[in-house]
């Protein structure tokens, strides 16, 4: 690889196809052939360099000869238990297969090919130590099989001899530890990815009956699906089968101080969930689920560049749907990739190596690195970041004259031309002016006019967050470089957290925020409250929410309340794709005095989603309120079609359920457990205290049973059944604003046009009595 040092500029330009460097030769529909989805797949070749895919099918196991890859024909089919997951390897002229059905091992003699047909099958059972299915397996250059994920022990990996007797393996011993999804094993050493525990160990395993850990590294999202060594393998290459997770390299030359020198994403911001990935050489096949089969140049693992891509899924998603495996190992160069729904796909590649930059950024004013520089080459997806010390890297997968971008707040950008060469490394260093900047003062009082000390204040601007106390003036300082728009608030518990969008320049640079007494929280700071769990994962967690996804369902919410300051709330499970799992989790607000209160209500939202897995859907979120003597459940929501993924404002009088004391506090509770587990998430926000109802008085009691009002959610009109020919009848925003909408009431009947209304959530007022409706 040539390394080039540059000190002029070149003329930018950028053009290719989302398909590039992958062609496609021809293509089976599994759906025609065997009205069948497709799982993984792997290849055999026989003596006379016949190559052909052996195809994973929920239906069974299909063997297509591609040694005319753009005439593919089956010749052979072998009918199974229907399962989603098939996996397949060879040793010699033998195809082994697992399968979560209880089918065993499926063993097929491929020596027959090409002359005659397939006749010699076994399902291998293992009787005198007997399990039924595994998830997948690998097979080392020993004849040594192993197999992972299956229905015995934990499901680590049992070692079977398929050298010496193919149709009739001999176990060698065992690997049980942890459960294992997946794993490679070369020179004696197993790569294993331990899934459910979230990370991968290397393990010698050169006696079988007694493996030694030589090291463990956790993974970007733990949940660590898929693991390749390099061919040298002094490193790893790992995904992590969630949406928005990472393929991520780690140095293990040294087992026991593994650590990651890159990490990449096909379509970063899209959500789409990477698979399976195989190292050939230089480059990493991955099978990418809704963005196809994707190659990245290894050449340099700490600067992981894609170089090919053939998109096997027409459209994108953020689960896993598409391409679910890819074999790149044929003689020919062929690769052959399974997509679930359309089939097998075989494909031509390129391998062109790809062209890369790097440098150090530093300040110019005073030459200190930079970290946190966001470098990006124009017209592509990928962002990269300068380390600590300055120092970055990237690249593209195809040669020719680009722009690149240099950006961080506080800085001047720098936009720079340049001319990247295929299989070279462009050292670029840049030099960042700082902008030139300006102090603003906020002063927190509260509501006699008396500065506050200890005030939490946070200053936002493009993304960047100041986060403040103010001193025993009230006041907070922040150097800033922008004259324009600022997001500022401020709080404190016992106070109303205030907020507010306020134009700032060296000129007009001080802002005065007055808290009035009360308590509030919208979760904009950190106020103090605790959680308690017996959950294995889906804690409580304040922060911005992190949208989690099932097949045509958010499965967490994409924000907070729409209803307050920010965008923080409390919410199970973020950020992980975690959802609430094998135990229960409590939030605890921290204690509020309520005697000066002639008639507290109290207020919030809510929002709760609970689907999939185990039926009937049974978990419920629970809202209590305590006065320090007694605990008093007040609210609960389970399974309800209607209301997932929407935040449902609620309000009680406390009174109604018991006296308000001076050590009240609120739980919010929901729970999931593994024999009847489900996705089940919950979140929390807009937490307030009023004295009397911010609603004109009217308590939170429901209508009227007998009083039907549909659809909810609703569009244009909603329909309402039952109510009195004199009914009073209002609908209000969830802030109390009286919508006053046209409304027709027909003696037993009302339609109300609500065509003019925003999505959101709205109370609708029967005689006194509230409902939640939501217009979507």
């Amino acid at each position: 690889m040539k390394y080039l040092f540059l000190f002029f500029p070149f003329l930018s330009l950028i053009s290719w196809s989302q398909n590039y460097n992958l062609d496609s030769l021809s293509h089976l529909d599994y759906q025609q052939l065997h009205n069948s989805d497709l799982n993984d797949v792997w290849g055999y070749t026989d003596e006379f360099g016949n190559e052909y895919a052996l195809v994973g099918a929920e239906k069974g196991v299909s063997v297509v000869d591609i040694s005319d890859p753009q005439n593919p024909v089956e010749v052979y089919w072998h009918t199974g238990m229907t399962s989603v997951w098939r996996d397949i390897k060879t040793f010699g002229d033998y195809a082994y297969v697992t399968t979560e059905a209880d089918d065993g091992l499926l063993i097929i003699d491929l020596s027959p090919l090409p002359n005659s047909p397939i006749t010699n099958t076994n399902n291998y059972f293992n009787i005198s130590n007997y399990w039924s299915s595994a998830h997948n397996l690998y097979i080392d250059e020993n004849g040594v099989a192993y197999i992972f994920g299956s229905n015995r022990g934990n499901g680590g990996a049992i070692m079977l001899d398929v050298f010496t007797n193919p149709m009739q393996p001999m176990e060698l011993g065992t690997y049980d530890n942890w459960y294992i999804h997946d794993g490679v094993v070369v020179n004696d050493v197993l790569y294993a990815a331990h899934i459910n525990d979230g990370f991968f160990t290397i393990v010698d395993v050169s006696d079988k009956q007694n493996p030694v850990i030589l090291g463990s590294q956790v993974t970007p999202s733990s949940f660590a699906h898929n693991i390749w060594p390099s061919d040298d393998q002094n490193y790893v290459f790992t995904t992590d089968e969630l949406s928005r997770s990472f393929i991520a390299a780690y140095d293990v030359s040294d087992p026991s101080n593994i650590f990651e020198v890159d990490r990449v994403q096909s379509s970063p911001g899209s959500g789409v969930v990477p698979h399976n990935a195989h190292v050939n050489g230089d480059f990493l096949i991955t099978s990418y689920y809704a963005d196809g089969v994707v190659v990245h140049d290894i050449s340099e693992p700490s600067n992981l560049v894609e170089v090919a891509r053939y998109d096997t899924y027409p459209g994108t998603a953020n689960f896993t749907i598409g391409n679910w495996g890819a074999f790149p190992y044929f003689a020919s160069g062929t690769i052959i990739a399974t997509d679930i729904e359309n089939g097998l796909f075989i494909l031509g590649p390129q391998y062109d190596y790809a062209s890369r930059i790097e440098g150090t950024i530093t300040n110019q004013n005073n030459g200190n690195p930079i970290q946190g520089v966001e470098v990006k080459i124009l017209g592509d997806n990928q962002v990269e970041r300068s380390l600590v010390n300055g120092n970055y890297k990237t690249g593209i997968g195809v040669a020719g004259n680009y722009t690149i971008r240099y950006e961080k707040y506080g800085f001047l950008p720098q936009e720079i031309p340049i001319s990247l060469l295929a299989n070279s490394v462009i050292v670029q260093d840049v030099q960042l002016e700082p902008l030139p900047q300006y102090s603003v003062t906020i002063k927190v009082v509260d509501d006699s006019n008396n500065p506050m000390l200890g005030a939490d204040v946070k200053i936002v601007h493009e993304g960047v967050s100041f986060d403040l106390q103010s001193n025993g003036l009230g006041e907070v300082s922040q150097n800033v470089s922008y004259a324009d728009t600022f997001f500022v608030a401020a709080g404190q518990w016992g106070k109303i957290t205030e907020c507010t969008n306020v134009q700032f320049s060296p000129i007009e640079n001080q802002l005065t925020l007055v808290l009035e007494t009360g308590f509030m929280d919208d979760f904009t700071f950190d106020f103090g409250w605790s959680e308690t769990s017996s959950a294995q994962e889906g804690d409580w967690e304040r922060g911005i929410p992190f949208i989690n996804y099932a097949p045509n369902n958010r499965t967490s919410p994409d924000n907070d309340s729409p209803n307050d300051c920010g965008g923080f709330c409390f919410v199970t499970g973020n950020q992980k794709e975690e959802y609430v799992k094998n135990g229960e989790v409590i939030l605890i607000s921290p204690v509020f005095d309520l005697t000066n209160y002639t008639a507290p209500f109290l207020n919030y939202e809510r929002w709760f989603y609970h689907k999939y897995g185990y039926e009937p859907f049974n978990d419920t979120l629970r809202i209590a309120i305590s006065n320090g003597t007694e605990i008093i459940e007040i609210d609960k929501q389970g399974y309800d079609e209607a209301i997932l993924d929407v935040w449902i404002p609620k309000l009680f009088l406390i009174s109604d359920y018991l006296a308000p004391t001076s050590t009240m506090q609120i739980f919010i509770q929901t729970s999931n457990y593994d024999l009847t587990d489900n996705i089940t998430n919950a979140a929390f926000d807009n937490f307030y205290i009023t004295d009397g109802s911010p609603l004109n008085d009217n308590k939170d009691v429901s209508v009227d049973p007998e009083i039907k009002v549909f659809p909810n959610p609703f569009q244009n009109k909603i329909f309402i059944d039952g109510i009195r020919p004199n009914s009073q009848i209002e609908l209000f925003s969830i802030e109390g604003k009286n919508m006053k909408l046209e409304i027709s009431i027909t003696d037993n009947s009302a339609v109300i046009n609500a065509v003019s209304l925003s999505a959101g959530v709205y109370l609708l007022h029967v005689d006194g009595a509230v409902q939640t409706i939501v217009k979507r």
